[in-house]
């Protein structure tokens, strides 16, 4: 059963395309990511979801019901916004019981479902505080609190986390995913912040100028990019696309880039391949390294450039006039201009066409 459809979605202000013809479904239970840069439609597209926009064309359905011209309150969602939007002179209690209390629901039972809410969100003991008295995170805990409060169909996130420093931000993605396998509740959830994506999915829409560039599992998203855009986007550092052309050596190809030919193996090719076809070969950082683990081909490069990070150690490298990225070992002792002894893992590449950027 699907908790959420649009079909042939069109949203427009004045002469510009915000969203063009969109059909997607969003599964009961799951734990559904838009994903995509700034400006790409995704905040627009949950606003409409919720009604907080009206439809240029197109049907948004909740549940089995056609709410495309609904009332947000008539939608049976729950919205939780990037900014909390709390009432900065009501109590933690009383900004969680807000809902319950104006639509005259008794004291007891208010206070009842206040407290079952905030001690799921382990806030029980700030219930008396104000929202000044309270970290970025309590005051998020706080929002979604008065979310739950309602037990909606479907709960809608507008970039919840990004007002919240590194560390808050991997403790509060922590506790949303235990919130919804406790809840088993269904969660649209919008994001620029590719690690909320991949951590949180069960499916993620990647958009990109209004357009769903892919969508997918996480695991998909990754390592099946179905165009330069998303493979690009996901991943950090970036992946390494490099340009060459598709040659044959007996029953293998693989792609000749300058001198080097490097072998694709077991690639399942989406279109069948032609030799000497211009392509861009797609190999993530973490798939080029020292360790001969897993590996499948070796080369020797010079570094141009590194980071050590603590943990590891970011190298960018020359491949014959072409970028090539690699994490290597945290301890290593390089410097600009060594030649490192490289081991990469061709399981995991992709294939693009250099001239339309779709996989091949």
């Amino acid at each position: 059963m699907h908790a959420v459809e649009v079909k042939k979605l069109n949203k427009t202000f004045g002469k510009t395309v915000i969203l063009n013809d969109i059909d997607l479904e969003m599964e009961a239970g799951g734990f559904t990511v838009l994903l995509g840069p700034s400006g790409c439609g995704k905040s627009t597209l949950l606003r409409l979801i919720a009604g907080l926009e009206d439809v240029t064309a197109g049907q948004v359905v909740i549940g089995d019901k056609d709410v495309t011209l609904a009332d947000p309150k008539d939608r049976d969602i729950a919205m939780v916004f990037q900014s909390y939007a709390l009432f900065p002179h009501m109590t933690v209690g009383e900004n969680i019981g807000f809902g319950m209390k104006i639509n005259k629901k008794p004291k007891e039972q208010i206070e009842k479902r206040v407290q079952e809410v905030a001690d799921l969100l382990q806030i029980g003991h700030l219930l008396d505080r104000t929202p000044a008295q309270l970290s970025g995170g309590q005051r998020q805990r706080v929002a979604i609190g008065r979310a739950l409060m309602r037990e909606p169909k479907v709960f809608l996130f507008d970039e919840p986390l990004s007002n919240l420093d590194a560390k808050l931000r991997a403790e509060m993605r922590l506790e949303l995913k235990k919130l919804h396998h406790k809840l088993d509740s269904t969660i649209v959830y919008v994001t620029h912040d590719q690690i909320e994506a991949m951590t949180l999915a069960t499916k993620i829409i990647l958009l990109n100028k209004g357009i769903p560039q892919q969508i997918g599992t996480p695991y998909e998203i990754y390592n099946q990019p179905k165009n330069v855009f998303v493979a690009k986007f996901v991943g950090s550092p970036q992946i390494n696309l490099l340009k060459g052309q598709l040659q044959q050596e007996g029953d293998a190809w693989g792609v000749l880039i300058n001198d080097i030919w490097v072998p694709v193996g077991d690639y399942i090719f989406t279109e069948k391949p032609t030799p000497g076809r211009k392509v861009l070969l797609g190999i993530r950082p973490e798939h080029v390294s020292q360790s001969p683990l897993n590996s499948n081909y070796e080369l020797e490069l010079s570094v141009s450039a590194f980071e050590m990070t603590g943990s590891e150690t970011l190298a960018e490298l020359d491949m014959h006039g072409q970028p090539l990225r690699a994490k290597l070992d945290a301890n290593l002792d390089i410097a600009n201009g060594n030649n490192v002894a490289l081991h990469l893992n061709l399981q995991n590449v992709s294939l693009f066409c250099s001239a339309t950027e779709e996989r091949i």
